[in-house]
């Protein structure tokens, strides 16, 4: 898998694998190994495997894909997940911008879209996407009257996800959304900083997936265990 930059910047491909983990208090519930390098097609197979009951859960933007909204959705599970532009969407510049789409004039007769500089959009067609893992996506292309002076050709609308994201945006700006998202930052990141930095691991000990996944096992055990210890004195 792609790895990240190290400090020769040369961007090798590197064998590694993509460590997922549950916590609760700091505490791993579960694990699981993926040779993804992205998030965003873990967090499903991820939850298949969890053996407890799914209540509430907290992701950061690396998972917020259409797919895995709609399906958390389908299973009632309540989540609280960015994103990749929410945090880009609460900045000003961003608001005021003819980039959101709050800012154009939606014409439901015509099915047309007017720029704020005045361009219209006129509805062209549907395109279906298909994803990696199979998902389908439907997009909405609008096409300007004048493509080559406007100041973009085209505007590409997935309504479906657009729904999506406008209900987890108020769901995560929401007082509770905003103090369970906030949570995660102290939950979930110090597992990974405590399992390098305190008992020093760092690298592997064994090769393919299911030694890693043993081996991680162990690790995440042991930090479990001197978390308790910890704890309980």
């Amino acid at each position: 898998m792609r790895m990240k930059d190290d400090h020769m910047m040369n961007g090798q491909l590197k064998p590694g694998y993509n460590l997922q983990i549950a916590t609760e208090n700091q505490f791993v519930l579960h694990y699981d190994v993926f040779p993804n390098s992205t998030d965003i097609t873990t967090l499903l197979p991820f939850l298949e495997s969890y053996p407890h009951k799914l209540q509430t859960i907290v992701a950061d933007a690396g998972y917020g894909s259409e797919e895995n909204l709609v399906t958390l959705n389908e299973l009632g599970v309540n989540h609280f997940i960015k994103y990749a532009l929410f945090d880009k969407e609460q900045k000003r510049s961003y608001k005021q911008s003819s980039r959101n789409l709050d800012n154009w004039t939606y014409d439901e007769i015509q099915d047309s879209y007017v720029h704020p500089d005045g361009w219209i959009y006129h509805f062209d067609c549907i395109k279906h996407r298909q994803t990696s893992t199979g998902f389908t996506q439907e997009i909405k292309v609008y096409k300007a009257d004048n493509p080559d002076l406007a100041p973009q050709k085209g505007l590409y609308l997935n309504q479906r996800y657009q729904e999506l994201k406008q209900i987890e945006s108020q769901a995560l700006l929401s007082e509770e959304g905003s103090r369970i998202f906030a949570q995660r930052k102290v939950d979930v990141e110090p597992v990974f900083g405590q399992i390098k930095a305190c008992l020093g691991y760092k690298r592997c000990n064994l090769r393919g997936k299911r030694q890693v996944k043993i081996d991680m096992g162990l690790v995440l055990m042991a930090n479990n265990l001197l978390k308790y210890g910890k704890r309980s004195t």
